[in-house]
């Protein structure tokens, strides 16, 4: 069987010491399969942006076992000594804002990850287009930043996640600016990018239009998580 692209058992975190501690995560399991979209849903202060930092490598947990493809990250303590190069190689972020380089072109903004990671300019540059193409801005390539609609500057942004290939997105409320028809095809298109790269997302939302898109989904409530199934049905 495919190893699980993300596997999280009995992740907790705690802020604090003493009297002021706070528990955000109280023993977190997570599954997520290769080319699987899974929701993350619950109320403010319920620890989504906790868990997500943590999955991340943004912060460290308190305890607990998270492992990517089959490969323990962190197991009470980090289990691999270059965090930057994790989160740079192995997982790609996507924000409600789209955070694009205002004085860079658009392949630029998309070809700046591969170019840190250490792929040449030209081979950069290329990958970027590709990916552009692949999410249908292809033809903006060459264009600034403010000449972008919203939706596209989401493209692009998602381009920019997925641009290294990392085998894990994290999309932090991606769709909580856009209207109905652009919130569904941004949820459109990290489908069709999970299929096609076999890449594991993870959606945090509030967003009650794409939450029935989800096959299954994560509530955290009080640093815990309820599996269930999703509203949506395979085609």
């Amino acid at each position: 069987m495919t190893q699980p692209a993300i596997e999280i058992s009995g992740l907790t975190k705690r802020y604090g010491e003493g009297d002021a501690a706070v528990d955000a995560l109280k023993g977190v399991d997570m599954i997520v399969q290769p080319g699987e979209v899974v929701g993350l849903i619950g109320p403010s202060g319920s620890g989504k942006s906790t868990l997500l930092k943590c999955l991340g490598a943004v912060i460290e947990p308190t305890s607990g076992r998270m492992a990517l493809a089959g490969e323990t990250i962190y197991d009470n303590g980090w289990k691999v000594s270059d965090l930057r190069a994790l989160r740079r190689d192995r997982i790609g972020y996507v924000f409600q804002a789209p955070y694009l380089i205002p004085f860079l072109d658009v392949t630029d903004n998309v070809a700046v990850l591969p170019m840190l990671a250490g792929v040449s300019n030209a081979k950069a540059r290329e990958r970027a287009r590709e990916m552009l193409a692949a999410l249908d801005v292809g033809h903006r390539a060459q264009a600034q930043v403010p000449q972008l609609s919203g939706g596209e500057q989401q493209r692009v942004a998602i381009a920019r996640a997925l641009v290294n290939r990392a085998p894990i997105i994290l999309a932090d409320e991606p769709t909580a600016p856009l209207d109905s028809e652009r919130a569904l095809t941004v949820i459109r298109i990290l489908n069709e990018m999970a299929q096609r790269f076999g890449t594991a997302i993870i959606v945090v939302t509030h967003d009650e239009k794409i939450i029935p898109t989800f096959r299954r989904i994560y509530h955290i409530r009080d640093g815990r998580t309820y599996e269930e199934a999703g509203e949506a049905r395979a085609a």
